[in-house]
């Protein structure tokens, strides 16, 4: 009877549990036999684990041995051997990749790309991820004793997000206590330097706010996306930028009226600067102590700081001529000429009669000629007449065609929807202490 219920219970116990007792009575036997009998300790030691190698008993038992990502950027004279042998593949782990099916996927590996390889302690490769661009790569994935390679496409999401800031010191500086990108403050310097010269323009209390994406793959964060609308409140003026697609290739950003951001030249010329002297008629010259008319602003900086071109245009002039040093003349167009005054030298691109690009730097800041002291004297002429850089309005780049202006208004009013919506949020949750 008593053995009758011991099998009833037995057949209700899980397999693994019942051999787990067995590998338990076997251990306490050799235990107690060790005991009756005169071995030496390391004996002792050896007869007492031989009973726990028997993995055999059960495949639930069988101890997994993890496998540890490693990744590799692919340096030059790189090749997939020496790349997974320094990653400590086995050879023969190495060998069998080499002579699978399709492993000319794997022949062609190029520099800056990225390889991961998932290796245990022993050497043995289970996955190989060769990643060529982040849409997709090829994967080798071991099954039995060999691999199956194949090409991937990796699932590409992009989530938005949203950021307000109010600016404390610098426009970088606070946006990154806010944990805003640096590529992200980065674009939105660009999508509004036109308007806002951010060395000299910016506030405390000057506020911003952005709605941007990131780009996930396979559920994880690879990279931040473009600014889709960006908000940026200077000088209790506001400035509203709207991303639009062109083309499947071309995007650029518009206000809501439809006109291009971007404007035919830049806000200023030398990135890291600071106003030493304004456009001014009756400035006393700093070296000559005498009434002479200032017809440009002065840009104090490090000397060889880059100057760039604030617009398109072609040289007219790049050489030394007496007070104003080494002096270029840029050519925008009918209309435009810009002047760049006391450069240390110039760059090698600035010769005359050679296209230059808005962005491009012409030369470094120096204090050649009449100066007391490294800057850059910068003037805008129209028409042949002198005018205030700070003050003059840049022309436009193209706007918006006619044609895509009412889908253009829809995508931006979408936007404007959106991040008003974020805004109010933000707002209560300061109001209730959020």
């Amino acid at each position: 009877m008593l053995v009758t219920e011991i099998l009833t219970i037995l057949r209700n116990i899980p397999m693994k549990h019942v051999l787990a007792m067995i590998l338990g009575f076997l251990l306490l036997a050799c235990i107690s036999i060790l005991g009756s009998k005169d071995f030496k300790e390391e004996d002792k030691i050896s007869e007492l684990i031989k009973p726990l190698m028997l993995s055999s008993l059960s495949e639930d038992y069988q101890i997994e041995i993890p496998y540890i990502e490693k990744e590799v950027v692919i340096k030059r004279n790189d090749s997939l051997f020496t790349i997974l042998d320094n990653l400590g593949v086995a050879k023969e782990n190495i060998i069998k990749l080499i002579n699978s099916k399709k492993s000319d996927l794997l022949s062609k590996i190029e520099v800056g790309d990225k390889i991961k390889a998932y290796v245990n302690e022993y050497g043995e490769l289970e996955k190989l991820i060769y990643v060529d661009n982040i849409k997709s790569g090829i994967k080798a994935e071991r099954v039995n004793s060999s691999y199956v390679i194949s090409r991937y496409e990796s699932k590409i999401e992009k989530v938005k997000v949203f950021k307000h800031v109010v600016i404390k010191d610098s426009m970088y500086m606070s946006g990154l206590r806010e944990n805003v990108p640096d590529s992200v403050l980065m674009d939105l310097a660009y999508i509004n330097g036109w308007d806002i010269d951010f060395t000299h323009d910016i506030r405390p209390g000057d506020t911003f706010s952005i709605v941007y994406e990131e780009v996930i793959i396979d559920g994880e964060k690879v990279i931040d996306g473009d600014i889709l609308i960006s908000e940026f409140n200077n000088r209790n003026k506001k400035f509203i930028a709207v991303r639009y697609d062109l083309d499947e290739q071309n995007s650029e950003y518009f206000n809501l009226e439809g006109e291009n951001v971007k404007k035919a030249f830049l806000r200023s010329p030398v990135k890291l600067s600071f106003i030493s002297s304004k456009y001014n008629l009756k400035r006393r010259h700093p070296v000559l102590h005498t009434i002479r008319a200032h017809r440009g602003v002065d840009y104090a900086a490090n000397k060889g700081s880059p100057i760039r071109a604030t617009g398109d245009g072609t040289v007219l002039f790049a050489e030394y001529n007496a007070g104003c040093g080494n002096e270029i003349k840029i050519k925008h167009s009918e209309d435009y000429v810009t002047r760049y005054c006391h450069l240390d030298r110039f760059s090698a691109r600035t010769k005359v009669g050679r296209k230059i690009k808005q962005g491009q730097t012409i030369g470094y800041v120096g204090s050649t000629g009449l100066a007391t002291g490294p800057h850059l004297h910068y003037e805008f002429h129209v028409n042949g007449k002198h005018t205030d850089p700070l003050k003059v309005k840049f022309p436009n780049a193209s706007p918006i065609k006619s044609s895509e202006l009412m889908a253009y208004k829809e995508k931006s009013s979408d936007l404007i929807n959106e991040l008003k919506k974020y805004q109010y949020l933000i707002d209560q949750r300061e109001f209730y202490g959020g």
